[in-house]
């Protein structure tokens, strides 16, 4: 093997292992699946380039053959990645792009066909590559040229009306390194055998800093992203992968419902950033203590919030864990509270067995919790009093060994949604 081939042959495994590492870093973009493809293609034509001066003159031209193919079909493939880029950023000038895109592609397969019909027509000549720079014949430059040209042309316009229309920074960046490293990738189709390697190469390298950026832009939105949900399903993800949060189970857990009261007058009150700052303060108060507590918060609801304990992350003595993370909740809230006025805060505590897991629809992912025991929270918080905080019966038989937590057992009450009176207790802290 000559030191041309050797370098063919590496260069061929570089693209190719980009090709790989794209399909697993992105697998259900539909634009990197392309891009993917593309840069398979591309490994397996250099790849070929082993066997196009091996055996004999027939074995020659099947070699020649297939590599035009791959050519051709690498153009196709990397025109039709861009294409899908625009489907998904493009919102302005979409049809004048995609039909673009479409005539480019085309006239890409017009020229894989010109150079099969080359190679049947002249085998001798297409076998042959021109001295120099070029390896490329003056018939052949006349031939090919003006239809391979008007295709990259075409695309080249596409690609650069699409950069100035489009609204995704991430597709943007690899955009950008493509115009810039395409000369060199498409000099493998032109320029003499000894410089392909190095000029594909400088090519690969260049697109690959614009494949760098685009992990970094997507790592940042999965960074804001992770803002959107509570730390306790982030690590689950981060740890476990999304499949871990979106498996469904039925598990024992506790739910702690607060809401505060005097809200409505507050709010009428006073300004919306007003309104608006004491949310946040309360909000962030309340993810501090939860998180203390093993609580993933669920759901905020205008002045209330839904902290579940022992979901996605199993915590053990869960019931108790709730107990404390409400207590503590009030203990620390009554300050914040007092001092914007008339406000108070009710907390309801209940456990039972809750189908968890993550649903999807209307285009988002949400992590639900599905039982009696959220419904039974809500009513304990409707009917507790500013100030208190009132749990069900299966939370009081987890406390029975803990007299740091007295309850008062009350009346049992008749709440909507329940077949029989439920006892309450009203808890404190010794």
């Amino acid at each position: 093997m000559s030191s041309v081939h050797t370098a063919y042959l590496v260069v061929g495994i570089i693209a190719a292992g980009m090709g790989v590492i794209v399909l697993m870093s992105d697998p259900r973009s539909g634009a990197s699946r392309a891009l993917a493809m593309a840069m398979l293609l591309l490994g397996l034509r250099l790849g070929l380039s082993l066997f196009e001066h091996a055996g004999d003159t027939a074995w020659q031209l099947q070699a020649a053959a297939m590599a035009r193919l791959l050519e051709a079909a690498n153009i196709l493939v990397g025109i039709e990645w861009a294409r899908r880029i625009a489907v998904l950023s493009a919102a302005r000038l979409q049809r004048t792009i995609q039909v673009l895109f479409r005539v480019s592609q085309l006239l890409g397969l017009i020229y894989g066909a010109m150079t099969l019909g080359y190679i049947a027509i002249a085998p001798e000549a297409a076998l042959q590559d021109a001295p120099g720079l070029m390896r490329l014949s003056g018939l052949e430059w006349a031939v090919f040229t003006p239809v391979l040209g008007s295709s990259i042309l075409l695309a080249g316009i596409a690609i650069v009306l699409l950069l100035l229309v489009s609204a995704d920074p991430a597709e943007c960046g690899r955009l950008r390194a493509l115009v810039i490293s395409a000369p060199f990738l498409l000099g493998g189709l032109v320029l003499a055998e000894r410089y392909v390697p190095v000029s594909i190469a400088v090519g690969l390298l260049v697109f690959l800093g614009g494949s760098v950026r685009y992990y970094i832009v997507q790592a940042q939105r999965g960074e804001f992203m992770r803002q959107f949900l509570s730390p306790q399903v982030a690590r689950v993800v981060n740890l476990q992968g999304m499949s871990q949060v979106m498996r469904r189970e039925r598990r024992q857990i506790s739910v702690v419902v607060c809401d505060l009261r005097g809200f409505t007058r507050f709010a009428a009150e006073r300004v919306s950033d007003e309104v608006m700052d004491l949310l946040q303060r309360f909000y962030q108060l309340a993810g501090e203590v939860a998180s203390r507590h093993g609580g993933t918060v669920k759901d905020h609801a205008g002045d209330g919030l839904l902290v579940l304990v022992g979901a996605p992350l199993p915590v053990a003595d869960h019931a108790q864990a709730a107990v404390r993370l409400a207590l503590e909740l009030m203990r620390e809230a009554q300050p914040l509270l007092r001092r914007e006025g008339e406000l108070g805060l009710g907390i309801g505590v209940a456990t039972g067995h809750l189908t968890v897991g993550a649903i999807q629809g209307a285009g988002r992912l949400e992590y639900v919790a599905v039982g009696n025991a959220v419904n039974l929270a809500a009513r304990l918080c409707q009917r507790a009093e500013a100030g208190e905080v009132l749990c069900d019966r299966r939370t009081h038989e987890a406390l029975r060994e803990l007299p740091e937590f007295p309850a008062q057992a009350r009346e049992p009450e008749q709440f909507k949604g329940f077949d029989d009176p439920t006892p309450v207790y009203a808890l404190t802290a010794a």
